[in-house]
């Protein structure tokens, strides 16, 4: 890709790829100012493997030999568009490339009407197998794929009367399209060794080898990406505009739209992204379960929808009809003033909330936006030490903890390509992929730490950006991610009490998940012999203040009056190992960053916690109650 040698050299290689010729044809990028998506977007595009390769092989020569046979005709005859000729003839079995459960082979020539105006290269490919007279008086472009594939398909094509005839109205002999035949087949013969698509394919097991292909493909993928959003300037409209290009050269989406909670509550369409005017009409509540896009906030998870759906909002079919698909998904999305919006993605392939290069795009997005955050509603805790004693002989060098937070990165790394693997080989069973999310965000969880800390010894720490989050679905994810390490094998049964009347609210999810993890941390480590422990969510109203309060109760022999009395101070742990007795001194502290109060209360019979936090955060707007934040 560098100097225009090598991009001469690159265009020659793409143009022989039936299906990257028109993905980047297709595309309004310009690719040449933008080399990082360009390679995303090669890199990133599935390719046949192992016994796959042999069909794929087999498809491939015929797309190459018809062009090549179109382009000879094209030139011969004077009557087309060499070029023309030539896309039309690569692109004759599309179909056969495409995923025939989202678009029909029928419609495969459908792709295809964005780069002729008149529609003829789309009417080539979509008539390329129909009698040759039938096509007799038709356009000169799709006279020609048509002899073209007749000619490459066909072993007695050059004899048959309906060929001959063909040539003959492109004053054309059967001599001279024999002649145009052989060197077809030349041509592909030395294009299919070039690029190992020989007849004698090898055949690979499909193991451990090819996954691991993929995966080091995938981390150059996003290795690409990482640099085509580094060229962003901060500003939410050039962000925006990044994250367009990565939709479409990435995955082919070019119907999109965002939207964003209004003063008034409800999801109104932002400017951020451009639309059609008329979904500016549209306001939708966020308590409105039949839409999509309520859902997605109110679950912080995609939600897909399709046309047709007999339970669906009738807004959600408008907002397809108006973008022009048959299909979207709303993607929860962080926006620069904090608050959580929804992007609509039209025509979306199913199940592409799951793809691991969706996750780590959306995740670049979400990088810009770390420095026009919101602020956070407390500074950073600062952990003064134990004793004095401890203060100066006990510090680690910075060079030690940099060393260390550098070696950290690299086990990081490699937990979340095996993560990655899992996900590709152990397929699309919902409960392993919704368990490897987990795993996958709790290693992401810790990688913000580690660059928190990072941030903390360079320079000031960043704040940290709000999302709308569900308190019970955080409990909930705490619960099944705790329950086969923490809880199960000590004993200790769990109940989940959640109101799903409990609205999501903005705040920054790893707090409150740290918080939690710890008070269960601790009950599990009081009940020594196995006991209970109960999560409860409610809402309650403190001076006038709705507050949602969060109960962690356990069944333990209670905290010494010693202990209580101190109970959020940090003092040396009695526990021993690496038990810091900073714990509860760091909830506490995290709780009061959320904007919260955390309490305690002790008996014999148990200790019980108590965290409240405001629904409103940092001056935001009040969210209407939804009843999608119990799961």
């Amino acid at each position: 890709m560098r100097g225009e040698a090598a991009q001469a050299e690159f265009a020659a290689c793409v143009r022989c790829d039936p299906v990257l010729a028109l993905r980047l044809q297709l595309l309004p990028v310009d690719f040449g100012a933008q080399p990082d998506l360009l390679r995303a977007l090669l890199l990133a595009a599935p390719v046949a493997a192992g016994t796959a390769q042999v069909n794929y092989a087999g498809r491939w020569r015929q797309s190459i030999g018809v062009a090549h046979l179109a382009q000879a005709l094209g030139v011969r005859s004077g009557a087309v568009d060499v070029e023309a000729a030539w896309t039309a003839g690569l692109a004759h079995n599309l179909a056969d490339y495409l995923d025939t459960d989202i678009m029909p082979p029928a419609h495969a020539a459908d792709w295809l009407e964005a780069l002729d105006a008149d529609g003829w290269l789309a009417d080539a490919v979509r008539y390329h197998a129909e009698p040759l007279a039938r096509g007799r008086a038709a356009h000169p472009l799709v006279r020609i794929v048509q002899l073209a594939y007749q000619l490459a398909t066909r072993a007695d094509a050059v004899d048959s009367v309906d060929v001959r005839a063909a040539l003959a109205a492109l004053q054309m002999g059967a001599g001279e399209a024999a002649q145009l035949l052989a060197e077809s087949q030349v041509q592909v013969r030395q294009l299919a060794q070039r690029f190992g698509l020989v007849d004698a394919v090898a055949q690979s097991s499909g193991g451990g080898f090819d996954r691991l292909a993929r995966l080091y493909a995938a981390q150059a993928a996003q290795s690409a990406l990482h640099g085509h959003f580094r060229q962003s300037d901060g500003s939410s409209s050039q962000i925006f505009g990044l994250l367009q290009d990565s939709l479409r050269a990435l995955f082919g989406i070019e119907h999109t739209c965002l939207f964003a909670p209004a003063v008034d509550g409800t999801l109104r369409l932002t400017t951020l992204i451009p639309a059609e005017a008329g979904l500016r009409a549209l306001a939708i509540p966020p308590d409105d379960g039949h839409s999509a896009l309520p859902r997605a906030l109110a679950r912080n998870a995609p939600q897909q929808f399709e046309r047709g759906e007999t339970d669906a909002a009738l807004v959600d079919e408008q907002i397809a009809r108006l973008l022009g698909v048959a299909r979207f998904l709303c993607q929860p999305l962080a926006l620069h003033d904090g608050q959580m919006g929804v992007l609509v993605v039209g025509d979306a392939l199913p199940g592409l909330g799951l793809s691991p290069l969706w996750r780590f795009t959306l995740a670049e997005y979400s990088e810009l936006l770390r420095p026009a955050a919101v602020p956070a509603a407390a500074p950073p805790v600062v952990l003064q030490p134990v004793t004095p004693a401890a203060a100066q002989g006990d510090d680690i060098p910075r060079d030690r903890v940099r060393r260390a937070i550098h070696e950290v990165a690299n086990p990081l790394t490699i937990m979340r390509n095996y993560v990655n693997l899992l996900s590709d080989k152990l397929g699309a069973d919902s409960a392993v992929q919704r368990d490897l999310g987990i795993i996958s965000d709790e290693i992401e969880r810790v990688a913000r730490i580690v660059r928190g800390i990072t941030l903390a010894e360079e320079t000031a720490v960043p704040a940290a950006s709000l999302e709308l989050v569900s308190v019970n679905s955080v409990v909930s994810e705490l619960v099944r991610m705790a329950l086969g390490t923490l809880f199960a094998p000590n004993k200790v049964n769990v109940q989940i009490d959640l109101n799903p009347d409990v609205p999501p609210m903005p705040l920054q999810k790893d707090l409150l998940k740290q918080v939690l993890f710890n008070l269960a941390k601790n009950a599990v480590e009081a009940m020594h012999a196995g006991g209970h422990l109960k999560f409860i969510t409610r809402l309650v109203a403190v001076d006038g203040q709705r507050q949602i309060e969060i109960e962690v109760a356990d069944t333990g022999p209670g905290l010494p009056a010693a202990v209580a009395s101190h109970l959020f101070e940090p003092v040396i742990s009695e526990k021993g190992g690496d038990h810091a007795g900073l714990g509860l001194t760091i909830s506490r502290s995290l709780v009061e960053r959320l904007n919260g109060h955390l309490s305690c209360t002790s008996t014999p019979q148990g200790t019980h916690f108590l965290i409240r936090l405001p629904t409103l955060q940092n001056g935001q707007a009040p969210l209407t109650t939804t009843r999608y934040g119990s799961m």
